[in-house]
């Protein structure tokens, strides 16, 4: 269904004007609560108080997440056409949990989300990118934190074989990886050893292990890693790259969900649409840089 820009800014203003409302009422009801305690000396005025701000935020949180699916609709759609052979976008879908824990390549911690998932094929390449978030919550009673390990994008590439085994390339930045080269708590047949290539300046930007050196240099042709070098120079965030069965993993570390709307700042459909751009070329760029080699890739 086709939505005007202008229906975007309508369903804009009217967020913020809701949130602008909500901060004074919300304000205005601690404030009346307070007073009410000191006067009446019953606790119970400060929740009579929040009630009514509780549901005017409940409804704020309704109207936040139509406006979000009405941008999205509208941008991610605009930016995506004519890049792509074909795409399905999905902002609500990502990858599971247990898809991305049974790459091996990546530490998990005990927080997850994933969302905003396209889908299709670029130059015959079938590919899928999510947003994404994994990080390790702690907490003693006391006190917590959260140690963020991945806030960005995964993306997956098929390839046309079988790998014969693994292959984890990560840039020196990329720090929560999962290496799997522990003799201890890692099976043997699931064990990376580290290993270097013979150029030296991609040593220097990057970290490899594999299960096997022969494949490895198989796959890390001289041309290969000039792009991964070119890539690193692009994305400007560290990033991992990891060859599991018959995929080529993705995960750029960029500190943000990417394909997230404005809400208080101005923005115009061009602005958007070029942002969203950016984000999805890197899809091509990926693929016209590692696909230049051989034909590795299929349907």
């Amino acid at each position: 269904m086709y939505v005007a820009w202008e229906e975007v800014e309508k369903k804009q203003n009217s967020v913020r004007l809701f949130a602008l409302i909500n901060i004074i009422l919300t304000v205005v009801a601690i404030l009346y609560g307070f007073v009410s305690i000191g006067k009446l000396n019953n606790p119970f005025v400060m929740v009579l108080a929040l009630v009514p701000v509780g549901i005017l935020w409940w409804i704020f949180t309704t109207k936040l997440k139509a406006y979000k699916a009405m941008y999205k609709s509208v941008v991610v759609d605009r930016a995506a056409q004519g890049m792509f052979d074909r795409y399905v976008y999905s902002p609500e879908a990502g990858f599971s949990q247990e898809e991305i824990r049974a790459t091996g390549i990546m530490s998990m911690g005990n927080r997850y989300d994933s969302e905003d998932m396209l889908e299709g094929s670029y130059k015959g390449v079938t590919f899928r990118r999510a947003d994404i978030y994994i990080a390790q919550h702690h907490s003693n009673g006391k006190s917590s934190y959260t140690v963020v390990y991945l806030r960005g994008t995964w993306l997956t590439f098929t390839y046309n074989k079988m790998f014969l085994s693994d292959l984890q390339i990560r840039t020196k930045g990329f720090r929560y990886s999962d290496k799997k080269t522990s003799r201890i708590f890692t099976r043997e047949s699931e064990r990376r050893h580290s290993f270097e290539t013979e150029s030296v300046e991609f040593n220097d930007a990057f970290e490899c292990t594999c299960q096997n050196d022969s494949e490895a240099f198989y796959l890390l042709t001289p041309r290969v890693m000039q792009m991964l070098l070119l890539l690193k120079d692009e994305f400007g965030y560290d990033f991992m790259v990891g060859f599991v069965q018959n995929r080529l993993h993705f995960a750029i570390n960029s500190g943000k969900n990417n394909m997230e709307p404005p809400v208080f700042s101005g923005t115009s459909l061009g602005a958007e649409v070029e942002t969203v751009r950016r984000e999805l070329k890197i899809i091509t760029n990926i693929v016209d840089s590692l696909a230049i080699d051989r034909d590795i890739f299929k349907e």
